[in-house]
């Protein structure tokens, strides 16, 4: 008897061991501050201004989008800061999912059904505004490449890259460099966005062009003012549309949608044809490898082997980037600055990335489709 009884207790401590659960500590997430104005001229930093959370793909936790092509890698204080133990929300820095770039990037993913990859330090950042402030400008000064916790594994599977950041120091955090270094996105289209205060994007696109200066960074860029980003889901999602690149505008719009890649030298500018009539006869001569001329302080032009068809075609009035037809002269027009318009003018579509080399082209260039496969 006293056996079964002895059987019985083991058997009760057994089950009430196995009982018992661990409850893991919330993953850190966003930051907020009382900054003052002369913090934040020195600092853009994200704010925290939501309670969901966007799934992350990282070595551990992969959340991805099977068969996606599209990659959305960010930086964010909000995945790179120390949770400290009874901070007050109101008087000091504290640490409150999500911040601001990680939620832009969670809209991103809604629209595209992209990748998420957060970039994420080893050594994170202190939640006291202060202490973040002092290493970050330390960083800064010293050019360093913070260690990352792990890079994307399987990159080659993705040809369209958005990349989210925040403004720091008039430029961006040095992890991000650390990934861009790291990560290789020769030959990917690459879309920024990012959330600054008043220093706006500042010198962050030079630097990002620096660190990857064979991916196809588009000049259409998403920023916003960083005590707005809480409410600019439907800003970065219609730029997202904007862009072709939704889940359903990409599918409806995939075989529309018509790239062009214009190559001198080792340089590359990429250019998206619009429907129109004068587009269509040129998209139909290509490839074309061809002799560019200077006209003018704003313009660079090429005259196609054939005249083209301006019957259904739009007339040109945007600005700078501008791929037009002059038709009483038959020449193809690339405008690198602001232009006049006119009766006789055509559009024919918009520079994606380059506008900045325009004005350099000269001499043979070669000018191809982009199949949709290498979009």
């Amino acid at each position: 008897m006293k056996k079964i009884l002895a059987l019985l207790l083991a058997m009760s401590v057994i089950f009430s061991l196995s009982s018992c659960g661990t409850e893991e500590n919330r993953e850190n997430s966003g930051i907020v501050s009382e900054e003052t104005a002369a913090e934040k001229e020195s600092l853009e930093t994200e704010t925290a201004s939501s309670e969901s959370e966007p799934l992350e793909m990282d070595g551990e936790n992969a959340k991805e989008a099977e068969g996606s092509n599209i990659l959305i890698a960010y930086f964010s204080w909000a995945d790179n800061a120390i949770l400290e133990d009874e901070v007050d929300a109101v008087s000091s820095p504290s640490v409150i999912p999500p911040g601001n770039v990680q939620q832009l990037a969670g809209w991103v993913q809604e629209e595209t059904g992209g990748d998420l990859f957060s970039i994420r330090v080893t050594a994170p950042y202190p939640s006291d505004w202060d202490e973040c402030l002092a290493r970050a400008n330390q960083e800064r000064g010293d050019d360093a490449r913070p260690e990352l916790v792990e890079n994307v594994d399987n990159l080659d599977q993705y040809d369209t890259v958005f990349l989210g950041y925040p403004n720091w120091w008039y430029g961006v955090p040095m992890a991000l460099l650390s990934f861009l270094e790291q990560n290789d996105l020769s030959g990917k289209q690459v879309y920024l966005f990012c959330s600054h205060g008043t220093g706006g994007l500042a010198n962050s696109v030079e630097l990002i062009t620096n660190a990857a200066p064979d991916a196809v960074i588009s000049d259409h860029i998403f920023d916003c003012y960083e005590e707005e980003a809480a409410s600019s889901q439907e800003e970065i999602q219609g730029w997202v549309r904007e862009l072709g690149l939704g889940v359903n505008e990409s599918e409806a719009n995939a075989a529309e949608v018509r790239r062009i890649s214009v190559q001198f030298g080792e340089n590359r500018i990429i250019c998206e044809l619009n429907d129109g009539t004068a587009a269509d006869t040129l998209y139909d001569q290509l490839p074309l490898t061809i002799e560019v001329e200077d006209y003018s302080t704003n313009e660079k032009i090429f005259y196609p082997p054939q005249s083209l068809n301006t019957g259904d075609s739009p007339l040109a009035q945007a600005g700078a980037g501008t791929l037009a037809y002059y038709e009483p002269w038959g020449d193809v027009v690339f405008f690198y600055g602001d232009y006049n318009e006119n009766p006789s003018l055509f559009e024919l579509g918009q520079v994606l990335s380059g506008v900045e080399m325009l004005s350099e082209m000269s001499g043979t260039i070669t000018i191809e489709v982009i199949e949709s496969s290498d979009m």
